[in-house]
C-alpha cells in the first residue's frame, strides 16, 4: 500500500486550525505547486473588454484538499479541456497535502478559491473566517468506517465493544457516538496507517469508499462499510468556496468559476479515462486502476442525489440547515450561528 493511501485519511478528516501554517501560506502564495501559474496576481474580473481585442485572463488560483485524483476530476478537466481560459480564467490548481489548509489560504487571499468540507466551513465560519460555499461537487459524503466482511457488523449500533481507529474529534465521529449511544466503544488514534486495522478482524477503521476497500481489496483484505451519510451525519464534500469579499467585488468571476467547474465535473462523467491519465502526470503515486475505480465509485455521490435534478453542484437550504442544527447540538458551533451566511447558490448554472 502506498505512503499516500496511509497517510490519507488522518489528514482529509481532521479540521486544520486555521490559526497555524503562516509559512506554508506564504509558500504558496509564491507560486508554489499547481500548474504554472503564479497564485500571487492580482486577479482581474474576467469580464471581456468592449473592444476588439483579446480580452486579459484573470489569474486566479484554486487549492484543492489533496494531492490530485479522481474525486477532483471535474476541476482538472475544466482545466485540461480549456473551459477555465474559455470563462476568461487563468487558472492554476494548487494541490492539497499534509498540513495544507485551504481555508487559511483563501481567507488569506492567497487564492481565490478553495476545496473543503461542509462542516469543515461552518467550523471556520464559526472562528469569523468569512468565507462562503458556492458549489457542492459531492452530494453524499465518500466517508465510511470500514469493518472486516467476517465481523457480524449490520449497523453503526453494532460498533459497541470494537475497537475503532478514527481522527479524534471528528464532527461525523461525534455525531455517531451520541447518536448510536456508542458508550462501550474503544477510540484509537488513526496515525495513516491500515496496519493494525488489518491484524485485529474486529476493528473498523475510517476511510473513504472511494480508495481505502479498493487499497485494502488489493492487499487481500475482504471488507464492509458503513457510509457516514447513512448515519444521518450528511455534511457536502468537496465543496468550492471563496470570499464574501470575492462575492461582494468580483461576483462575475465567481460565477465563471463555478459554471466552468461544472462543465468540467459534467465532461468528467463520461470521459474519466481520457481524463485520469492528465490527472496522473501531477500525481504518479495514483494509479489508473485506482483511479478508475474512484471515478465509477464516486459516480452517485457528485451526479445524484439533488445534482440529478439540479445539476452538479447543487445545494440546498434544508441541508445546510440540518447540518448546522446537528453541529450545534454537538457543541461544534454556537446556537446562535446564521447557516445563510455560510453558503450561496446563487452563482451555480441556471441561477
Amino acid at each position: 500500500m502506498s505512503k499516500g493511501n496511509r497517510r490519507k485519511l488522518t489528514n482529509r478528516f481532521a479540521f486544520i486550525s486555521v490559526l497555524l501554517f503562516t509559512m506554508l501560506i506564504s509558500a504558496c502564495g509564491s507560486g508554489a505547486g499547481g500548474n504554472g501559474a503564479s497564485s500571487s496576481a492580482s486577479p482581474a474580473d474576467g469580464q471581456a473588454a468592449e473592444s476588439g481585442a483579446p480580452a486579459e485572463l484573470a489569474k486566479v488560483t484554486q487549492v484543492t484538499n489533496w494531492f490530485a485524483e479522481a474525486e477532483h476530476g471535474g476541476q482538472y478537466t475544466a482545466l485540461d479541456k480549456g473551459f477555465y481560459k474559455e470563462a476568461g480564467l487563468d487558472m492554476t490548481i494548487t494541490p492539497g497535502g499534509p498540513q495544507v489548509s485551504a481555508v487559511q489560504i483563501v481567507a488569506s487571499g492567497k487564492a481565490e478559491f478553495g476545496m473543503d468540507q461542509a462542516d469543515a466551513i461552518l467550523q471556520a465560519r464559526e472562528q469569523g473566517i468569512p468565507i462562503v460555499a458556492i458549489a457542492a461537487t459531492f452530494q453524499k459524503n465518500p466517508q465510511v468506517l470500514i469493518y472486516h466482511k467476517e465481523d457480524s457488523i449490520t449497523g453503526f449500533g453494532d460498533l459497541n465493544g470494537h475497537q475503532v481507529f478514527t481522527a479524534s474529534g471528528s464532527s461525523y465521529w461525534e455525531y455517531i457516538k451520541k447518536a448510536y449511544k456508542l458508550d462501550k466503544v474503544k477510540e484509537m488514534a488513526y496515525t495513516g496507517s491500515l496496519a493494525m486495522f488489518m491484524e485485529d478482524k474486529t476493528a473498523l477503521t475510517q476511510g473513504y469508499v472511494t480508495s481505502e476497500p479498493y487499497a485494502l481489496a488489493k492487499e487481500g483484505v475482504d471488507v464492509g462499510y458503513l457510509l457516514i451519510h447513512d448515519s444521518g451525519y450528511q455534511p457536502y464534500a468537496n465543496v468550492l468556496f471563496t470570499t464574501e469579499d470575492m462575492i461582494q467585488n468580483k461576483p462575475e468571476l465567481v460565477r465563471k468559476f463555478v459554471e466552468a467547474s461544472v462543465k468540467g465535473w459534467d465532461y468528467y462523467k463520461d470521459h474519466y479515462e481520457e481524463m485520469n491519465p492528465e490527472i496522473q502526470k501531477r500525481n504518479p503515486d495514483m494509479t489508473l486502476e485506482q483511479m478508475k475505480y474512484s471515478a465509477e465509485t464516486q459516480v452517485d455521490f457528485v451526479y445524484g442525489g439533488d445534482a440529478a435534478t439540479m445539476g452538479v453542484g447543487a445545494m440546498t437550504a434544508e441541508r445546510w440547515e440540518k447540518l448546522a442544527d446537528q453541529m450545534k447540538d454537538l457543541g461544534l458551533i454556537s446556537q446562535d450561528f446564521d447557516v445563510s451566511k455560510a453558503y450561496t447558490a446563487e452563482f451555480l448554472p441556471g441561477k
